[in-house]
């Protein structure tokens, strides 16, 4: 919640600082590195989580041969990055100087495993606290340089930093904490066994970051850039609470499972009511993010910013589906249905580049809000009624969603006159 709210005030600082057109270049430029920093994770995060929640013995294999495969990943992501940026701008050298810093301090985050290990053992404390040190130092570094007045690339280079300081302190924790169990084991039969269930995740996570990244992208290509300033103003409002069901799934679910092993029928039974109390915290934020947005868009960003609050009006509802598409995420990997999770992410990915490119020269920056919604709620949402192997978790969330809108209306019918 800290870093929530401390990466808006910061986000906020940041860009009055830079106005829209290089606020929109400095975002332009992450969205490039985003697409391509999705695929080094290789889609084992789940897999590694769901493994070491299960048989904690497997711990060094496990984490070694990830670790291992993370790093080859991220190298041969951070060269196609760099290369990806080269071809969209040619000309453009701050953009290529952004895209290279952020790839090449993400070759760190093979240490991620870390990470993947302490939430497997719901000890997320470990994690945090390192986390949040380095991003209030970052966030205090971002102030100095608006104060000092400094250039563009001084951002990018505290970006990157914020990366690579955040991995040495996941190294340094769990070198802390597991002191007596250090020794990781790279394993060819685990790898194999890994990556044969994680592709589909891999390339479900570049679908889901095409359908969060390519708007800004497309954005960057058919627009002004100002346009992508204000995009990315109000994008960072809206995804900002993409971290709550994460935060919160990251806690429950290793539990779950564990549950699902035991007692099948109770593990069904709490997914529900987690699915129900999803919805509920998702309307809640949406329409109190409705209602204050344009009051927030004012006060954070400023007048330069004003369009940004039709863009936030639109975008916002995505959140509905997202916060329901993080609990289904892990569920896809406790039921082994991954393959299923790459379709439906595919789909969404193709329906928000085709109305991005439909809708973006006729509304701009609401057209590609517009795309984003319907392309998250066809992923998160609709896809799943399409595969015979989902239809039982599309129904989980028909469910939520209906109970929710029911009870206002019971409420309604017991206190009306």
């Amino acid at each position: 919640m800290v870093r929530m709210l401390g990466a808006v005030l910061v986000s906020t600082l940041v860009a009055r600082y830079l106005g829209p057109n290089q606020f929109g270049l400095l975002n332009y430029g992450l969205a490039i590195y985003g697409l391509f920093n999705t695929l080094s994770n290789l889609g084992l995060d789940s897999l590694v989580i769901r493994e070491v929640a299960l048989d904690a013995r497997e711990e060094p294999h496990v984490l070694g041969t990830a670790f291992v495969l993370k790093a080859v990943g991220s190298v041969a992501t951070t060269a196609g990055a760099i290369l990806a940026a080269r071809l969209l701008e040619p000309h453009d050298t701050i953009l290529l100087i952004i895209v290279a810093l952020m790839s090449i301090a993400s070759i760190s985050q093979a240490l991620d495993v870390i990470d993947y290990f302490f939430q497997a053992r719901v000890q997320s404390r470990y994690v945090a606290i390192p986390r949040m040190i380095v991003f209030v130092i970052a966030s205090i570094a971002r102030a100095a340089a608006v104060l000092l007045k400094m250039k563009l690339l001084a951002f990018a280079w505290i970006a990157a930093l914020e990366v690579l300081a955040t991995e040495i302190g996941l190294g340094i924790t769990y070198l802390y904490v597991r002191r007596p169990q250090l020794r990781w084991q790279w394993h060819v039969g685990r790898a194999k066994e890994l990556f044969a269930e994680s592709w589909p995740l891999m390339i479900s996570s570049l679908m889901i970051m095409i359908y969060l990244r390519t708007d800004q992208v497309l954005l960057g290509k058919m627009a002004p850039m100002s346009v992508v300033g204000n995009y990315a103003a109000a994008i960072r409002l809206s995804e900002t609470w993409y971290s709550v069901p994460l935060i919160i799934a990251a806690s429950v679910m290793p539990r779950l499972l564990q549950s699902r092993e035991q007692n099948p029928a109770r593990y069904y039974a709490r997914l529900q009511l987690f699915y129900e109390v999803m919805v509920f915290l998702s309307v809640v934020i949406t329409v109190l993010v409705l209602f204050a947005g344009p009051s927030l868009i004012r006060l954070l960003y400023g007048k330069e910013f004003t369009s940004a609050a039709s863009i936030l009006s639109v975008h916002i509802w995505t959140g509905i589906f997202v916060f329901l598409g993080a609990v289904s995420a892990q569920q896809y990997v406790h039921e082994r249905i991954t393959v299923s999770v790459m379709r439906r992410t595919a789909l969404g990915a193709i329906v928000n580049v085709g109305l991005n490119l439909w809708w973006i020269p006729l509304w701009g920056g609401i057209g590609s809000a517009m795309a984003t919604l319907v392309a998250q709620s066809i992923s998160s949402y609709f896809a799943d009624a399409l595969d015979r192997r989902t239809r039982h978790i599309f129904r989980m969330k028909t469910r939520a969603y209906w109970r929710f809108w029911m009870v206002p209306g019971l409420v309604w019918r017991e206190l009306r006159p």
